[in-house]
């Protein structure tokens, strides 16, 4: 260890015999300046990154709830096939799944106000389509195509209530993200 102590400063004394100190100080101003920067630049790099991927983790949250207020609509749109049946059964329980994952990646990774908003997301969409969808699994199957279109929408209010306010708490964390010249955050 004494050997690369001493060689460095065998270096610096050999650099200095000579030659003009203030060029030295440059070169090292430069090099700090230079790390200053590259610094910089890396944490607003990671500050929009995480934006982005907080946006994605959002927007698959809220998609993920809106597949499951869809389902009564798939189920009313049920054809004869058992297996139909099959499939709509297991895209809802994948759905429900989606749900379940994204609540906890929320509890995770979001802020507590938009993981509490997902929630009583959730929780409306179940109240408003769960009933729906038993409901829509009781009504004949489709004959005909046009008998696609159902002409009628199920209320969802206390959903979409729920889903504004989820909305507002994301947009509320993602702007505070994306103060990309904020690097306290």
């Amino acid at each position: 260890m004494t050997l690369v102590a001493d060689h460095a400063v065998e270096c610096v004394q050999s650099a200095g015999a000579g030659t003009d100190w203030s060029g030295f100080a440059a070169t090292l101003l430069a090099a700090a300046l230079a790390a200053v920067v590259a610094v910089v630049g890396y944490i607003i790099q990671r500050k929009i990154a995480r934006r982005s991927e907080r946006a994605d983790l959002y927007a698959d949250a809220l998609g993920a709830v809106e597949v499951y207020l869809e389902g009564p609509y798939r189920i009313r749109r049920k054809t004869k096939d058992p297996n139909n049946w099959s499939a709509l059964s297991s895209a809802l329980s994948d759905c429900k799944t989606a749900v379940s994952h994204h609540q906890a990646l929320l509890r995770l990774h979001a802020p507590a106000a938009v993981a509490v908003a997902y929630d009583q997301f959730v929780n409306a969409a179940q109240r408003e389509a769960g009933p729906k969808m038993t409901e829509a699994w009781s009504t004949p199957p489709l004959k005909r195509p046009r008998d696609v279109p159902l002409g009628v929408g199920y209320r969802r209010s206390n959903s979409d209530a729920r889903r504004a306010e989820l909305v507002d708490a994301m947009s509320t964390d993602l702007a505070a993200i994306g103060s990309w010249w904020r690097l306290t955050r």
